[in-house]
């Protein structure tokens, strides 16, 4: 969605004019430009429009037609002031975003008392868009459909996003209303969030990254609304994307700043919600745009260094990382320019060309890559972090995937310990589990294995507080021997009992009836023709409550698991994957605009 080139010429007239006049203290509602009684004086304002001319290289008529829009906005300003003063109806311009037609601007007179779901009927009167498809953005927030205007920062003569989220295409394969979705996306992250086998951190690397629990749950949520976010946004779905990456912006602030301040992944977030409001053409967005963008910049420079000395020493290669700062540098020269700071604007555009220049890749050498087996992100990334050399970017692109395999096969081996520590419970420090090294070495001792791992669990895995606390405690009985710790331990047990010939229900029972402990169960299995003598039956009503209880959760995981990951690319560093088409058109029609004042 490129600014249209006309529009931008006749913003760029009004931005001049409209600095001239306030330094200039021109008030355009007042004598000798406005009456109250006889309305506009024409001669005042072409004589005014006249001046205006030389200044700002615009012809005559076009300054008159700009001073006269500024003049009807002015007094339109004027009577919106007045009549909320009386009335207390505030004036607001609601600009309802449709994928598939143009912006429509509404302006309302509505008292701040309202809901947003009365905001929300209102538009959906204008527009026959269900209001179950509207969400209403302000000052970077989701408006909440159950709190006043008032209440969330909303104020006279202010503007409202109206965002129609799309239908689902085909290719999309979604069948679920989009705007349950992003509730869903919210619901099935925090319910996969601390399970490493479906969702886990990662650094730049591939290495596991190590957090609290809490604080994990709460940047995962986040990261995958960015995700879902990033998604729309390749499809140039722009409403869309920004209604997930404002939503993402809410759940990062639940996260702990310093860690905040350790990723880019909100850096990025920043850079992502500016970029949207551009595409929407946005402009009403510009200062906050322009915090967020000043916002990522810090982070930029403290994650990569001022220059990206810090990235070159980590990765020895900048050039991906070089395409975002290209793109900051871009949306915050478009800032400045509506600030009519042309100068500065004018500086940071020529910066982001010779960074541009520097970025592009041939598309023979992309041919090239592409048809020895690898993909386009990967042919692109790797010849931009290689200066355009085709085989050292296959040299590099080889050597990612394979670190990245390494680490996460390093981390695969952690998820499967992790997983036993997670079967033998909690301790009761409640911050580690029992580790399942110990509870063998116990075994391996000659004490029983639920013995073992109720001591650990007690004594927090320190193995000589847990040799005396068994000595001081007496072996569990089997009536007591039914944690769901062990119930799961001993179905775990179950095939290798199995695997050797014995009956699955008398294994059960055997491993209960010696905590655990494998070959005595095996033993007393041989012993006794393949059963078990005066065995508890209700115990195998237990097990199957927790083998029952375990299918259940791991089927809701693996349904969640599905829907979250419906559309998400699982290209590494696709985030960097920016082809700068839509960088490059931008950027020359802003050059173009600011390069004539130099003619």
């Amino acid at each position: 969605m490129n600014p249209c080139s006309s529009n931008l010429q006749k913003e760029d007239i009004i931005l001049q004019i409209r600095d001239l006049l306030r330094k200039n203290n021109v008030k355009l509602w007042l004598p000798p430009y406005y009456n109250e009684k006889s309305g506009s004086s024409q001669d005042d304002l072409k004589n005014l429009a006249q001046d205006y001319s030389t200044s700002i290289n615009a012809s005559a008529d076009e300054c008159f037609e700009a001073i006269l829009e500024l003049q009807r906005n002015s007094l339109e300003n004027l009577k919106q002031n007045n009549h909320y003063q009386e009335s207390g109806e505030a004036t607001l311009k609601i600009k309802v975003l449709h994928p598939n037609s143009p912006p429509r601007m509404l302006t309302k007179e509505l008292l701040l008392s309202l809901r947003g779901c009365d905001v929300k009927d209102i538009i959906s009167k204008e527009t026959s868009i269900s209001p179950g498809k509207l969400k209403l953005i302000h000052a970077g927030k989701v408006l909440s459909d159950v709190d006043n205007l008032s209440g969330q920062g909303v104020k006279n003569g202010q503007q409202i996003l109206a965002v129609t989220f799309s239908e689902p295409t085909p290719e999309m394969k979604e069948t679920e209303d989009q705007i349950r979705e992003l509730e869903g996306v919210k619901t099935d992250s925090q319910l996969l969030a601390l399970d490493n086998q479906y969702m886990e951190l990662e650094d730049q690397f591939g290495n596991i990254v190590k957090i609290p629990p809490e604080e994990k749950k709460a940047l995962i949520v986040a990261m995958a609304l960015h995700e879902k976010g990033r998604t729309s946004l390749k499809r140039e779905d722009y409403s869309r994307a920004l209604v997930f990456f404002l939503e993402a912006d809410e759940e990062f602030k639940r996260c702990n700043a310093q860690i905040l301040n350790s990723v880019d992944n909100y850096a990025l977030l920043d850079l992502d919600i500016a970029w949207c409001y551009f595409c929407l053409q946005s402009v009403a967005n510009l200062p906050e745009a322009y915090e967020r963008l000043k916002r990522c910049e810090e982070r930029f420079h403290s994650s990569y260094g001022p220059n990206l000395e810090r990235l070159q020493a980590l990765k020895g290669a900048t050039g991906n990382e070089a395409a975002l700062l290209m793109r900051l540098h871009l949306l915050q020269a478009i800032v400045l320019y509506h600030k009519n700071k042309r100068n500065e604007a004018l500086q940071l555009l020529k910066k982001a060309k010779d960074e541009l220049s520097v970025l592009k890749v041939d598309d023979n050498s992309i041919t090239v890559l592409v048809e020895l087996g690898y993909s386009m992100a990967e042919a692109r990334l790797g010849l931009r972090a290689t200066g355009g050399d085709v085989n050292k970017a296959a040299n590099y692109i080889d050597e990612n995937r394979n670190s990245r395999v390494q680490a996460r096969q390093k981390a695969k081996a952690e998820e499967i310990l992790q997983r036993k520590r997670m079967k033998l419970g909690m301790c009761v420090d409640g911050k580690q589990y029992v580790d399942p090294n110990f509870v063998k070495i116990l075994v391996n001792m000659g004490y029983n294995k639920e013995a073992a791992r109720v001591a650990l669990k007690h004594c927090n895995n320190v193995i000589s507080d847990s040799v005396q606390y068994i000595q001081e405690h007496p072996q569990p009985g089997p009536s007591q021997s039914r944690s769901i710790e062990f119930l799961a331990l001993i179905n775990d047990l179950v095939p290798e009992l199995q695997a050797a010939g014995f009956d699955p229900t008398m294994s059960k029972l055997a491993l209960h009836k010696h905590g655990g402990d494998i070959m005595k169960a095996a033993e007393d299995l041989l012993a006794n023709n393949g059963t078990v003598v005066d065995a508890d039956m209700s115990l195998l009503n237990d097990i199957e409550k927790v083998v029952k209880k375990e299918e259940e959760n791991r089927e809701k995981k693996d349904e969640a698991f599905q829907r979250i990951a419906g559309d998400l690319s699982m290209v590494d560093d696709d985030h960097l994957d920016l082809t700068l088409s839509q960088e490059e058109n931008f950027l020359n029609q802003y050059l173009s605009l600011l390069e004539t004042d130099r003619t």
